[in-house]
């Protein structure tokens, strides 16, 4: 009734009836600006202190989300209720056709539904960011609570494949939200994308199967981002991204190794850092049958021990591995708290073997060839 009756007053004071009809539709759009300034303010004043005082910083986080969308949300309200009172008020005053040419009430028309409609998909796209930031900002927030950054058998991988796909079904019902608007059989449309799926899941197994993989990887958790792992051809790498299609795999070289998941799931991975990062440190080294297998022994002990990298907890070892035709097989066992430091050690376990063998003369056997020459007949 307000409505009308300021319609009213501004016929009646202005007489030009489309001018009317902008001055409300304007009223209104400044109208719902005002509102979004008030209840900004009202935000900031009144619910933000009063969310600090919670325990958690969740709904703070949403708050400050919601006070920056305010004026964007209220402005495209604005418009969107403009827009429509305007185009209702064309189609319904028939006065307007007898003071305007046909054309120009058709291109208003047409204009004003067209300016209507982007208004409801820019306000349905709005929406659409704005709950995805809301649910982000959940999942950051479970994450850092939960302290899954570095926990092993957690949702924190899952995560990101979480995000993804409730930003397409986001999306999707954004989409079916439009479609009906604009009067589309969005039940046709459905039948339509079930048999066009059906078609495309024949035409890409290997790409559905590699997908399916990647998914069974972040429930599965066989290995995370960061983690070494062994692959069966022997090759050892970091593990760079887990993607929906293929796993990337940083080699010694800073090469990427990419490997399609369906393969990864089908092959026998070993992982260097599972359960933790403590790795074991092997050398293998050989003496003669006339050294001093004791005095070699000790040796190798002490030379573990004093590396720094060495992980004091654990006692150095050395085994006899076997008897060969050179000589003693030994091999000496430490361990490192980074499996990043095995390749380093193992290169100063031999040049210290090296100096102190040579230094007690205990000889590391090697083969010989002798050549004899033969004379005569």
């Amino acid at each position: 009734m307000k409505i009308l009756t300021l319609h009213q007053f501004l016929e009646n004071l202005i007489k030009d009836l489309v001018l009317v009809d902008v001055i409300i539709a304007l009223i209104i759009l400044f109208s719902l600006v005002i509102l979004g300034k008030i209840v900004n303010l009202i935000s900031k004043l009144i619910l933000k202190p009063i969310f600090k005082r919670t325990k958690t910083k969740l709904d703070d986080k949403i708050l400050e989300i919601l006070i920056k969308s305010d004026n964007r949300i209220f402005g495209i309200l604005g418009l969107y209720f403009g827009a429509n009172y305007f185009t209702n008020r064309l189609k319904s005053e028939t006065g307007l056709k007898k003071i305007l040419s046909t054309e120009t009430f058709n291109f208003l028309i047409g204009a004003s539904e067209i300016t209507f409609n982007i208004l409801f998909i820019a306000t349905v796209i709005i929406c659409i960011y704005i709950v995805s930031k809301v649910f982000n900002l959940v999942m950051d927030y479970y994450i850092e609570k939960k302290n899954l950054q570095n926990t092993r058998g957690s949702l924190h991988d899952f995560i990101p494949l979480l995000r993804k796909v409730f930003l397409v079904i986001l999306i999707v019902i954004g989409g079916l939200i439009v479609l009906n608007k604009f009067n589309v059989n969005v039940s046709g449309i459905i039948v339509s994308l079930g048999v066009g799926s059906l078609a495309i899941a024949l035409a890409a197994q290997e790409t559905l199967a590699n997908m399916i993989a990647g998914f069974v990887i972040l429930i599965d958790r066989p290995f995370r981002e960061g983690d070494r792992i062994r692959l069966p051809s022997g090759e050892f790498g970091d593990v760079f991204e887990i993607g929906m299609r293929s796993t990337k795999i940083l080699d010694f070289d800073n090469n990427l190794v990419i490997i399609p998941n369906a393969e990864l799931v089908k092959s026998r991975i070993q992982n260097i850092t599972y359960p933790d990062y403590i790795s074991r440190v092997f050398v293998d080294v050989e003496i003669s049958y006339d050294s001093n297998l004791e005095l070699a022994k000790n040796i190798l002990i002490e030379i573990a021990k004093n590396h720094p990298l060495n992980l004091q907890e654990f006692e150095p070892s050395v085994f006899v591995m076997g008897f060969t035709g050179n000589g003693i097989s030994l091999r000496l066992v430490s361990r490192t708290a980074d499996y990043r430091n095995v390749f380093q050690m193992q290169s100063d376990f031999r040049e210290a073997i090296l100096k102190k063998f040579a230094e007690n003369k205990i000889e590391i056997p090697y083969q010989q060839i002798v050549v004899r020459e033969k004379t005569g007949n």
